[in-house]
């Protein structure tokens, strides 16, 4: 009997040790700091997923662009859907995407691609910059058909966080502009990120 009740409370003690030694292994180990890069860049995805939920309701309600339509008939949908995305977002104003902090993150990324750029082709940024349009971009203004829509840099691109589907980055002048690529409407705009 005496040995039963030593040996049970042996047990006892052994397993409140080996309680007391696990306890801090049922602690979620801890994290590494998080990415602050990583933080800004989900945070300008969220607010393009918000544009996107927004412009598929107009495009829902528009209906599905038929590829076989006339070119007439797709520059009146591209219209209507500037039309009825100008319209939906009509408090929308410069920074509501590009904030301030994704832009200084944006400016320092293309600041750095035009620093390793070879001399030849730095020395030729004049001629680069004449071909870019000379227009002060707004939100929500149609990107106007007088000018060209100046090649995005290649090497610049990947460098940028990824857009959805209809969203494409632009340069007019210094100015980043976000460009709905169908309605032809510019979403926001950042200035000062291209340097001249």
């Amino acid at each position: 009997m005496l040995r039963t009740v030593s040996f049970r409370r042996w047990a006892l003690i052994g397993s409140g040790a080996i309680a007391a030694a696990t306890a801090g292994c049922d602690k979620p180990e801890s994290k590494p700091p998080a990415d602050p890069t990583k933080q800004v860049f989900d945070a300008f995805a969220s607010r393009l997923d918000n544009y996107v939920r927004v412009r598929k309701t107009l495009t829902d309600s528009i209906g599905a662009l038929d590829p076989t339509t006339s070119q007439a008939e797709i520059t009146t949908r591209a219209t209507g859907l500037a039309t009825a995305l100008i319209a939906a977002r009509s408090q929308a104003k410069p920074g509501d995407i590009f904030t301030p902090e994704v832009a200084t993150i944006l400016a320092t990324l293309i600041k750095q691609e035009y620093s390793r750029r070879p001399e030849p082709v730095q020395e030729t940024r004049d001629d680069q910059q004449d071909e870019l349009p000379d227009f002060v971009p707004q939100v929500n203004q149609v990107y106007p058909t007088t000018y060209p829509l100046a090649t995005f840099p290649a090497t610049l691109l990947p460098l940028l966080p990824p857009l959805p589907e209809y969203l494409e980055y632009r340069v007019v002048q210094h100015y980043l502009v976000l460009r709905d690529v169908e309605a032809n409407v510019i979403v926001d705009v950042m200035p000062n990120a291209v340097p001249t």
